[in-house]
Protein backbone atom coordinates (compact mmCIF):
# COMPACT_ATOMS: atom_id res chain seq x y z
CA UNK A 1 0.00 0.00 0.00
CA UNK A 2 1.57 3.32 -1.07
CA UNK A 3 1.86 6.38 1.13
CA UNK A 4 -1.18 8.14 -0.35
CA UNK A 5 -3.42 5.12 0.23
CA UNK A 6 -2.12 4.73 3.78
CA UNK A 7 -2.83 8.39 4.56
CA UNK A 8 -6.32 8.10 3.08
CA UNK A 9 -6.97 4.93 5.09
CA UNK A 10 -5.85 6.57 8.35
CA UNK A 11 -7.90 9.69 7.61
CA UNK A 12 -11.09 7.76 6.83
CA UNK A 13 -10.78 5.25 9.68
CA UNK A 14 -13.01 5.86 12.69
CA UNK A 15 -10.50 5.21 15.47
CA UNK A 16 -13.28 4.96 18.06
CA UNK A 17 -14.44 1.77 16.34
CA UNK A 18 -11.09 0.15 17.13
CA UNK A 19 -11.49 0.89 20.83
CA UNK A 20 -15.05 -0.45 20.77
CA UNK A 21 -13.77 -3.66 19.14
CA UNK A 22 -11.02 -3.94 21.77
CA UNK A 23 -13.57 -3.67 24.60
CA UNK A 24 -15.91 -6.20 22.94
CA UNK A 25 -13.09 -8.75 22.80
CA UNK A 26 -11.90 -8.04 26.35
CA UNK A 27 -15.45 -8.36 27.70
CA UNK A 28 -16.13 -11.42 25.51
CA UNK A 29 -19.49 -10.09 24.38
CA UNK A 30 -21.41 -7.11 23.07
CA UNK A 31 -23.73 -6.79 26.08
CA UNK A 32 -20.93 -6.51 28.66
CA UNK A 33 -18.95 -4.24 26.33
CA UNK A 34 -21.93 -1.89 26.01
CA UNK A 35 -22.19 -1.64 29.80
CA UNK A 36 -18.50 -0.85 30.11
CA UNK A 37 -18.67 1.74 27.31
CA UNK A 38 -21.87 3.23 28.78
CA UNK A 39 -23.72 2.93 25.47
CA UNK A 40 -26.61 0.80 24.24
CA UNK A 41 -26.16 -2.74 22.96
CA UNK A 42 -27.49 -1.84 19.45
CA UNK A 43 -24.96 1.00 19.25
CA UNK A 44 -22.14 -1.40 20.14
CA UNK A 45 -23.36 -4.00 17.63
CA UNK A 46 -23.62 -1.31 14.95
CA UNK A 47 -20.07 -0.14 15.68
CA UNK A 48 -18.78 -3.69 15.20
CA UNK A 49 -20.65 -4.02 11.89
CA UNK A 50 -19.25 -0.69 10.67
CA UNK A 51 -15.73 -1.82 11.49
CA UNK A 52 -16.25 -5.14 9.68
CA UNK A 53 -17.62 -3.25 6.67
CA UNK A 54 -14.64 -0.91 6.72
CA UNK A 55 -12.20 -3.84 6.62
CA UNK A 56 -14.52 -5.94 4.43
CA UNK A 57 -14.15 -9.03 6.61
CA UNK A 58 -15.77 -10.81 9.55
CA UNK A 59 -13.94 -10.15 12.82
CA UNK A 60 -16.09 -12.17 15.23
CA UNK A 61 -18.11 -15.34 14.65
CA UNK A 62 -21.03 -14.83 17.00
CA UNK A 63 -23.98 -17.07 17.74
CA UNK A 64 -26.37 -17.26 20.67
CA UNK A 65 -23.96 -19.47 22.60
CA UNK A 66 -20.49 -18.79 21.14
CA UNK A 67 -18.14 -15.86 20.73
CA UNK A 68 -15.09 -16.63 18.59
CA UNK A 69 -12.54 -14.34 16.97
CA UNK A 70 -11.76 -15.01 13.32
CA UNK A 71 -8.15 -14.97 12.11
CA UNK A 72 -8.65 -11.36 11.02
CA UNK A 73 -10.19 -10.60 14.42
CA UNK A 74 -7.17 -12.02 16.26
CA UNK A 75 -4.78 -9.95 14.13
CA UNK A 76 -6.79 -6.77 14.60
CA UNK A 77 -7.09 -7.33 18.37
CA UNK A 78 -3.29 -7.56 18.72
CA UNK A 79 -2.90 -4.35 16.70
CA UNK A 80 -5.56 -2.63 18.84
CA UNK A 81 -3.59 -3.54 21.98
CA UNK A 82 -0.50 -1.93 20.47
CA UNK A 83 -2.46 1.18 19.48
CA UNK A 84 -3.90 1.55 23.01
CA UNK A 85 -0.44 1.07 24.49
CA UNK A 86 0.87 3.80 22.18
CA UNK A 87 -1.88 6.20 23.21
CA UNK A 88 -1.19 5.45 26.88
CA UNK A 89 2.52 6.12 26.31
CA UNK A 90 1.69 9.53 24.83
CA UNK A 91 -0.11 10.53 28.02
CA UNK A 92 2.72 9.10 30.12
CA UNK A 93 5.41 10.97 28.17
CA UNK A 94 3.55 14.27 28.40
CA UNK A 95 2.89 13.73 32.10
CA UNK A 96 6.58 13.12 32.72
CA UNK A 97 7.43 16.39 31.00
CA UNK A 98 5.21 18.22 33.49
CA UNK A 99 6.12 16.10 36.51
CA UNK A 100 9.78 15.23 36.06
CA UNK A 101 10.52 15.90 39.73
CA UNK A 102 7.60 14.03 41.26
CA UNK A 103 6.64 11.24 38.86
CA UNK A 104 3.80 8.79 39.36
CA UNK A 105 3.49 5.01 39.65
CA UNK A 106 0.18 3.28 39.07
CA UNK A 107 -0.13 -0.19 40.63
CA UNK A 108 -2.91 -2.63 39.78
CA UNK A 109 -3.30 -5.33 42.41
CA UNK A 110 -5.50 -8.27 43.26
CA UNK A 111 -7.41 -7.63 46.47
CA UNK A 112 -5.87 -10.59 48.32
CA UNK A 113 -2.26 -9.63 47.52
CA UNK A 114 -1.09 -8.89 51.07
CA UNK A 115 2.49 -9.52 52.13
CA UNK A 116 5.23 -7.88 54.23
CA UNK A 117 7.38 -8.07 51.08
CA UNK A 118 4.97 -5.78 49.23
CA UNK A 119 4.69 -3.43 52.21
CA UNK A 120 8.48 -3.22 52.54
CA UNK A 121 8.87 -2.45 48.83
CA UNK A 122 6.33 0.39 49.04
CA UNK A 123 8.08 1.82 52.11
CA UNK A 124 11.48 1.70 50.36
CA UNK A 125 10.02 3.37 47.27
CA UNK A 126 8.47 6.18 49.30
CA UNK A 127 11.70 6.79 51.23
CA UNK A 128 13.79 6.77 48.05
CA UNK A 129 11.38 9.01 46.11
CA UNK A 130 9.45 11.08 48.68
CA UNK A 131 8.02 13.44 46.05
CA UNK A 132 6.73 10.64 43.83
CA UNK A 133 3.06 9.72 43.98
CA UNK A 134 1.37 6.33 44.02
CA UNK A 135 -2.04 5.07 43.00
CA UNK A 136 -3.08 1.53 43.92
CA UNK A 137 -6.16 0.15 42.19
CA UNK A 138 -7.85 -3.17 42.97
CA UNK A 139 -8.73 -5.50 40.08
CA UNK A 140 -8.99 -9.21 39.35
CA UNK A 141 -5.70 -10.94 38.56
CA UNK A 142 -6.83 -11.25 34.94
CA UNK A 143 -7.62 -7.55 34.72
CA UNK A 144 -4.30 -6.72 36.39
CA UNK A 145 -2.48 -8.38 33.48
CA UNK A 146 -4.68 -6.58 30.94
CA UNK A 147 -4.01 -3.19 32.56
CA UNK A 148 -0.25 -3.75 32.56
CA UNK A 149 -0.26 -5.04 28.98
CA UNK A 150 -2.19 -1.98 27.84
CA UNK A 151 0.18 0.29 29.81
CA UNK A 152 -2.78 1.48 31.89
CA UNK A 153 -0.80 0.45 34.99
CA UNK A 154 2.93 0.77 35.65
CA UNK A 155 3.00 -2.69 37.22
CA UNK A 156 0.66 -5.30 38.59
CA UNK A 157 0.44 -7.77 41.46
CA UNK A 158 -1.75 -10.86 41.20
CA UNK A 159 -2.10 -14.60 40.70
CA UNK A 160 -0.08 -16.08 37.84
CA UNK A 161 -2.34 -18.90 36.70
CA UNK A 162 -1.40 -18.37 33.05
CA UNK A 163 1.54 -16.20 32.01
CA UNK A 164 1.00 -13.72 29.16
CA UNK A 165 3.59 -13.24 26.43
CA UNK A 166 5.37 -9.91 26.43
CA UNK A 167 5.34 -9.53 30.23
CA UNK A 168 8.02 -10.25 32.82
CA UNK A 169 7.02 -11.96 36.07
CA UNK A 170 8.82 -11.79 39.42
CA UNK A 171 7.53 -14.18 42.09
CA UNK A 172 6.68 -12.39 45.35
CA UNK A 173 5.22 -15.22 47.43
CA UNK A 174 3.03 -18.31 47.34
CA UNK A 175 -0.35 -18.47 49.03
CA UNK A 176 -3.04 -21.00 49.92
CA UNK A 177 -6.75 -20.50 50.39
CA UNK A 178 -8.90 -22.38 52.90
CA UNK A 179 -12.59 -22.39 53.79
CA UNK A 180 -13.69 -20.23 56.74
CA UNK A 181 -16.86 -19.47 58.68
CA UNK A 182 -17.96 -16.86 61.22
CA UNK A 183 -18.95 -17.26 64.88
CA UNK A 184 -22.66 -17.66 64.07
CA UNK A 185 -22.03 -20.65 61.80
CA UNK A 186 -22.87 -24.13 63.17
CA UNK A 187 -19.40 -25.18 61.96
CA UNK A 188 -17.57 -22.63 64.13
CA UNK A 189 -15.20 -24.31 66.59
CA UNK A 190 -15.61 -27.78 65.09
CA UNK A 191 -12.36 -29.72 64.68
CA UNK A 192 -13.99 -32.26 62.38
CA UNK A 193 -16.54 -31.44 59.67
CA UNK A 194 -17.99 -34.07 57.35
CA UNK A 195 -19.19 -33.52 53.80
CA UNK A 196 -22.88 -33.61 54.70
CA UNK A 197 -22.45 -30.83 57.26
CA UNK A 198 -20.49 -28.73 54.79
CA UNK A 199 -23.02 -29.27 51.99
CA UNK A 200 -25.77 -27.70 54.13
CA UNK A 201 -23.92 -24.39 54.44
CA UNK A 202 -24.53 -21.38 52.16
CA UNK A 203 -21.45 -20.35 50.19
CA UNK A 204 -19.84 -16.96 49.47
CA UNK A 205 -16.77 -16.52 47.33
CA UNK A 206 -14.79 -14.61 44.72
CA UNK A 207 -16.38 -14.41 41.23
CA UNK A 208 -13.26 -16.17 39.89
CA UNK A 209 -13.85 -19.28 42.05
CA UNK A 210 -15.26 -21.36 39.19
CA UNK A 211 -14.03 -23.68 36.41
CA UNK A 212 -11.95 -21.61 34.00
CA UNK A 213 -11.55 -18.78 36.51
CA UNK A 214 -8.36 -17.66 38.21
CA UNK A 215 -9.29 -19.76 41.27
CA UNK A 216 -10.34 -22.81 39.27
CA UNK A 217 -7.96 -25.06 41.23
CA UNK A 218 -9.75 -24.15 44.45
CA UNK A 219 -13.09 -24.75 42.74
CA UNK A 220 -11.83 -28.21 41.77
CA UNK A 221 -10.64 -28.94 45.33
CA UNK A 222 -14.05 -28.15 46.84
CA UNK A 223 -15.77 -29.98 43.98
CA UNK A 224 -13.99 -33.15 45.10
CA UNK A 225 -15.77 -32.68 48.42
CA UNK A 226 -19.11 -32.47 46.63
CA UNK A 227 -19.38 -28.79 47.61
CA UNK A 228 -20.65 -27.36 44.32
CA UNK A 229 -23.59 -25.21 45.38
CA UNK A 230 -24.27 -21.84 43.78
CA UNK A 231 -22.88 -18.95 45.88
CA UNK A 232 -25.32 -16.72 47.76
CA UNK A 233 -22.78 -13.90 47.73
CA UNK A 234 -19.77 -12.84 45.67
CA UNK A 235 -17.21 -10.05 45.89
CA UNK A 236 -13.91 -9.20 44.22
CA UNK A 237 -12.90 -7.32 47.38
CA UNK A 238 -11.25 -9.27 50.17
CA UNK A 239 -12.68 -7.15 52.99
CA UNK A 240 -16.23 -7.48 51.70
CA UNK A 241 -15.87 -11.24 51.32
CA UNK A 242 -14.50 -11.46 54.87
CA UNK A 243 -17.47 -9.39 56.07
CA UNK A 244 -19.94 -11.85 54.49
CA UNK A 245 -18.13 -14.82 56.05
CA UNK A 246 -17.77 -13.20 59.47
CA UNK A 247 -21.42 -12.13 59.83
CA UNK A 248 -22.65 -15.57 58.78
CA UNK A 249 -24.01 -15.06 55.27
CA UNK A 250 -22.02 -18.11 54.23
CA UNK A 251 -18.77 -20.03 54.48
CA UNK A 252 -16.12 -19.04 51.98
CA UNK A 253 -12.48 -19.10 50.86
CA UNK A 254 -9.84 -16.76 52.27
CA UNK A 255 -6.03 -16.58 52.01
CA UNK A 256 -4.69 -18.44 55.04
CA UNK A 257 -2.02 -15.87 55.92
CA UNK A 258 -4.54 -13.00 55.75
CA UNK A 259 -7.22 -14.88 57.70
CA UNK A 260 -4.95 -15.97 60.57
CA UNK A 261 -5.18 -12.72 62.62
CA UNK A 262 -8.99 -12.91 62.43
CA UNK A 263 -8.84 -16.56 63.50
CA UNK A 264 -6.72 -15.58 66.51
CA UNK A 265 -9.27 -12.89 67.41
CA UNK A 266 -12.07 -15.46 67.23
CA UNK A 267 -13.79 -13.71 64.34
CA UNK A 268 -13.16 -16.49 61.79
CA UNK A 269 -12.80 -20.25 61.99
CA UNK A 270 -10.90 -22.38 59.50
CA UNK A 271 -13.08 -25.31 58.45
CA UNK A 272 -10.89 -28.47 58.45
CA UNK A 273 -12.31 -30.14 55.36
CA UNK A 274 -9.97 -29.65 52.39
CA UNK A 275 -6.70 -31.54 52.76
CA UNK A 276 -5.04 -30.91 49.40
CA UNK A 277 -5.20 -27.13 49.07
CA UNK A 278 -3.90 -25.61 45.83
CA UNK A 279 -0.88 -23.30 46.02
CA UNK A 280 -1.03 -20.06 44.05
CA UNK A 281 1.89 -17.92 42.93
CA UNK A 282 1.53 -14.18 43.46
CA UNK A 283 3.87 -12.24 41.20
CA UNK A 284 4.81 -8.76 40.06
CA UNK A 285 4.19 -8.18 36.35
Amino acid sequence: MNKTLIERFCRNLDWNLLYTFLVIVEEKGVTRAAKRLLVTQPATTNALKRLENQFDCTLIDRTASEFTLTKAGHLLFEECLEICSGVARIAEVLKDVREEVTGHVSIATATHAESPVIDAALIRFHKAFPKATLSINVATSGDVVTLVKRKAASCGIGLTTAKQSGLNYDLIYRERFALYCGRSSPLYGKADVDRDELAKQPYVTFPTDEPGGEMSEFALARSKLGFNKAPVGRSYHLEELRRMIEIGIGVGPFPIHVAQPFVEMGRLWRIPCIEDLPIYKVALS
